[in-house]
């Protein structure tokens, strides 16, 4: 009783209202609504440690407390312990089996958690005693749309919204889940209604810039940011979000000043800092646009023919990569310089009847569009980066596919560059499948390091889901690697993921490359608070990925092997960077 006592009055110190209805309680002999108080106080500030103690005071004196439970489980979601609020929200719901809210909000955590198929499940459950749930049709769309099942989510989302025609949220995910389509005009129309239902609600105009962006409508854009930034203006994401576009559109005074007012907000946010490192280090002068129209024919024909004896020097790699490198390097490319030659070549020719400036303007366009035609067919068809050209890759993954799967095809891009790309997996994966434990796993392994090409791979035998417990040997281990391939760069799992042993890899991973760039992937156990800040364009080797996952046959009765699933991710980071497809990293650590 002490303990509970001292508790509340400490806390009127800070809350007017808490000491009032606290002390009442109290006086009455009402303890566990003196708790629930405190409790409620906290969740409204944000002090999710001390709310969660409180809740868990209610539940060990009234173990049978259904709403404690919730709200308890709820928090530990919060808080990103997806593990610990399932096994609480399946304990309340052993004890209340139909209660819808328990329900809901356990599929909502195991959505985050990314395990799809028991989310649907749930929230089908849900429906079949209530068919108009709120919260089990929005939650039900909303994994159809992480599950790449796209059409799904808008025929729910379309429910939804027939039965509550004044929820903004409902309008917002369906422009989102249209936007992910690429019906972007759909897509405006729907979040234009939800706008009418709630002008107030900024979380539809913040979509409603994303996808003015991908329109590259920016103007539309940028008044679109700056209604959600005027809605919220404490949010870093609305000005981050705005200070982009504005640098899209090659204005760098605006995107300054956007960055600015974010760190106003949070002066230590990484994505504003490095935007304004960014913008700072921008050198708009550009020697190409002061030269004369001699340089101009110059450089870009000496430019077209690097490339088409580029085409000539690679022929095994480029016949493997796509068919149509005969048509493009025989016939198109070099119809392309005769086209540019040709258009300056005539200008004097027709000079006394047509303006030489108008001349002059459409060979530049032609000029331009060969130019543009032939380095877009060489990224699209030869699928190289220089960005990969320098560094020497280590992926580090837990088990057999987890590399695969969170950096495949930044891998096999840089290996093609001319990179010396690297893997390391620690397990053999033997607790994910029975085939695990007679070494299919590892056999799949190798046929997909082989099919990456990679310099070498190497395959521990750590103990499965006890990775943990093994921190100092792995740190030894990837040390022992690093040095031996010089790797400049390593790629691993986040911190954030929910497999221990996916955390554990990025705590010895992050111990022993001292010397190292690290950039951390997202994979089938990375939250949604995953917030990637560093994408590479695999558009060219999408269909090498969906090969890849392929050769782990003992995996692909799960939910996260499905190709459609996989490719819907890889478009979804696309959508975000500008590209089709595409894998999303966060930067640990950046050497140059």
């Amino acid at each position: 009783m002490f303990p509970l006592l001292l508790t509340v009055f400490l806390a009127q110190a800070t809350y007017i209202d808490l000491s009032q209805d606290g002390q009442r309680l109290l006086n009455e002999g009402k303890y566990v609504p003196a708790l629930k108080v405190l409790a409620e106080v906290y969740v409204r500030d944000k002090r999710f440690p001390e709310a969660i103690d409180k809740y868990e005071q209610i539940i060990g004196i009234n173990p049978k407390d259904i709403t404690a439970r919730g709200h308890l489980a709820e928090l530990y979601s919060w808080t990103g312990n997806y593990d610990k609020s399932i096994v609480l929200y399946k304990d309340a719901l052993h004890i209340d089996p139909q209660n819808a809210g328990l329900k809901t909000g356990l599929a909502k955590v195991l959505r985050w958690s990314q395990r799809y198929d028991e989310a649907e499940a749930l929230y089908r459950d849900v429906l079949q005693t209530d068919p108009n749930n709120h919260e089990a049709l929005s939650g039900l769309a909303k994994t159809y749309a992480m599950m790449g099942d796209l059409a799904s989510a808008v025929g729910t989302l379309d429910n939804a919204i027939r039965l509550y025609p004044d929820d903004p949220e409902l309008y917002k995910e369906k422009g989102t889940v249209l936007a992910w389509q690429k019906n972007f005009k759909k897509a405006i129309e729907v979040l234009q209604k939800g706008i009418a239902v709630s002008p107030a609600y900024a979380e539809t105009y913040r979509v409603m810039g994303d996808v003015y962006s991908w329109m590259k409508d920016y103007q539309r854009s940028i008044e679109s940011y700056k209604k959600a930034a005027f809605l919220e203006p404490n949010n870093v994401e609305n000005h981050i979000l705005l200070a982009r576009v504005y640098r899209t559109m090659g204005k760098d005074g605006p995107a300054e000043t956007a960055v600015k007012a974010a760190l106003r907000i949070n002066p230590s946010d990484p994505q504003a800092l490095n935007l304004l490192h960014e913008i700072r280090g921008h050198d708009g002068y550009n020697l190409i646009e002061k030269a004369g129209d001699a340089l101009h024919v110059l450089v870009y024909l000496f430019t077209l023919v690097v490339v088409f004896l580029g085409y000539k020097n690679k022929k095994r790699m480029l016949r493997r990569r796509h068919g149509a490198y005969t048509y493009f390097s025989n016939l198109l490319l070099p119809a392309l310089i005769v086209i540019t030659s040709v258009s300056y070549l005539s200008k004097g020719v027709f000079s006394q009847w047509v303006d030489a400036s108008l001349i002059e303007d459409v060979a530049e366009a032609l000029l331009f569009f060969s130019l543009g035609t032939a380095f877009l067919s060489l990224l699209w068809i030869e699928h190289r980066s220089k960005e990969f050209a320098e560094p020497v890759l280590l992926a580090v993954g837990a088990h057999p596919d987890d590399i695969e799967l969170g950096c495949g095809g930044i891998l096999m891009k840089a290996r093609d560059t001319g990179a010396k790309v690297y893997g390391l997996t620690l397990t053999q994966g033997e607790k994910g499948t029975m085939a695990g434990r007679n070494g299919k796993r590892t056999e799949e392994l190798i046929r997909a390091a082989k099919f990456m090409e990679l310099d070498g791979f190497w395959v521990m035998d750590l103990q499965d889901t006890g990775l943990r417990d093994d921190i100092p040997r792995m740190k030894d281990i990837i040390e022992e690697k690093i040095r031996e391939t010089r790797a400049t760069m390593v790629l691993t799992h986040t911190g954030m993921d929910i497999h221990s042993d996916h955390q554990a890899v990025f705590e010895a991973t992050k111990e022993a490359a001292r010397d190292a760039s690290i950039l951390t992937y997202e994979d089938v156990s990375t939250p949604k608070e995953f917030v990637p800040n560093y994408y590479v364009d695999i558009t060219g080797y999408i269909e090498d990925k969906m090969r890849l996952i392929t050769f782990h046959k003992t995996q692909e009765e799960k939910t996260y092997m499905d190709p459609e699933v996989i490719k819907g991710r890889a478009a979804h980071r696309g959508l975000q960077c500008g590209a089709s497809y595409a894998e999303a990293f966060r930067v640990y650590k950046l050497l140059r």
